[in-house]
This record gives structure tokens, C-alpha cells and sequence, in this order.
């Protein structure tokens, strides 16, 4: 998928990089191991690929990208003591800075700070996507324009995490917005390391009678 960096526009360059990836029949898990943050993100679909854009993937032929960003990428002070919902307006406002100042468009970012169905403290945002956009080719589809970025975020300790989907022109904002609500759940933090080997044996069954 050529056109999946202009496709999602998030700051790549400073979102950390998964530590493992693990497949289950009907879902993609993606850790992460950080000192002191050791957390994983489960999305649910049956079909899973990776991308040439690290942390982009298709799901069910969706294009989806999990994201986690540490709070020293967008913090000047990282020893502040935040409220999640400050950490993370914090977070969208150095996002939507860095994307207004790099690709010369206002975003018309809109942010609504919910619970999910969880509990957990999150933000719904999305920003518009300028006019113009290229085609976005996957195996089966062709679909043109990307009208919107949608995100779901919250936070884990010291890193905002996160999944987003882009809209299409023929998609329906309300699946989007209800598919991510549905996966941001999916968030998994612990309080050691991850081991990859017995997390894989855990989700999948193996080994077991």
C-alpha cells in the first residue's frame, strides 16, 4: 500500500516500535515492553497483515495502526503530575501541531474525552484530511478519498496508546467510531515484562490437553 503514509497521518517517526507480534485465530496482539511500561494492545479480526508502515496493519481488510507514544516525545516537562485527560490533551495538541506545521492544512481537530465500555478514561478524535487525497489500494478494494482520521486514545503510565482508522468516502463514521471503541478495550498492561513465548502459549492454547 504505497500511499498509507499519507494515509495515516501520525508522527511515525516518534511512535515506538511493538516488541512482538502474536496471532490468535480471531485477533492481532501487539506488545510493547518499556522499563517500568509493560503493556499489549489485542484488536480483534480473523485476517491480519502487516504493512510496509511499521504499526499499520489491514484487519479484516481494514487499515488500522496501533500506536504508543512515550510522554518525553511531547512533554517538556516529563516529571509533571497530569490527570489522564490533561496527559493526553497534551499528546493531541503536539500531534496536531506537528501535522499543521509539516503538511500546511488545518486539521479541524475535534476531541470528545469519554469512558469506554470498561471504564477506562479515553478520547475520541478526529481531524479532517486535506482535499485531493491519492488512491488507497488494497487487495480487494480501491477506495478514494480518506475524508477523516478517526482515533481512540488513552493512557498507561508514561505513554499514550492508541488505535486509529481512517474514513472513506462510502464508509460509515459510526462503525469506525463503535470498531474502535470496541478494540481500545482490548489494552492489556502488566507489571513485568511480557514474555512473548508464554503470552503466544496463554492466547493460543498451546500445549494444553
Amino acid at each position: 500500500m504505497r500511499n498509507l503514509l499519507l494515509l495515516i497521518l501520525l508522527v511515525a517517526t516518534q511512535t515506538i516500535h511493538a516488541q512482538g507480534l502474536i496471532g490468535t485465530p480471531n485477533s492481532l496482539i501487539v506488545v510493547y515492553n518499556y522499563p517500568g511500561n509493560h503493556f499489549y494492545m489485542e484488536v480483534k479480526g480473523k485476517d491480519k497483515r502487516t504493512t510496509d508502515q511499521a504499526g499499520v496493519y489491514i484487519i479484516d481488510n481494514r487499515v488500522v495502526q496501533i500506536h504508543a507514544v512515550s510522554k518525553d516525545k511531547f512533554l517538556e516537562d516529563t516529571s509533571q503530575v497530569l490527570t489522564t485527560k490533561e496527559f493526553i490533551e497534551k499528546y493531541i495538541k503536539w500531534e496536531v501541531d506537528y501535522i499543521e506545521s509539516s503538511f500546511s492544512f488545518n486539521v479541524n481537530s475535534h476531541v470528545e474525552f469519554l469512558k469506554s465500555k470498561k471504564g477506562r478514561d479515553i478520547a475520541f478524535w478526529t481531524y479532517d484530511m486535506p482535499a485531493g487525497e491519492p488512491e488507497v489500494k488494497t487487495d480487494s478494494t480501491v477506495t478514494t478519498p480518506t475524508q477523516k482520521q478517526l482515533f481512540v486514545v488513552t493512557r498507561t503510565k508514561d505513554f499514550v496508546v492508541g488505535i486509529n482508522s481512517p474514513l472513506f468516502q462510502k464508509d460509515q463514521f459510526d462503525n469506525i467510531k463503535n470498531y474502535l471503541f470496541d478494540n481500545i478495550d482490548g489494552l492489556v498492561e502488566s507489571n513485568k515484562e511480557i514474555d512473548l513465548d508464554e503470552l503466544n502459549k496463554k492466547v493460543n492454547n498451546v500445549g494444553a490437553q
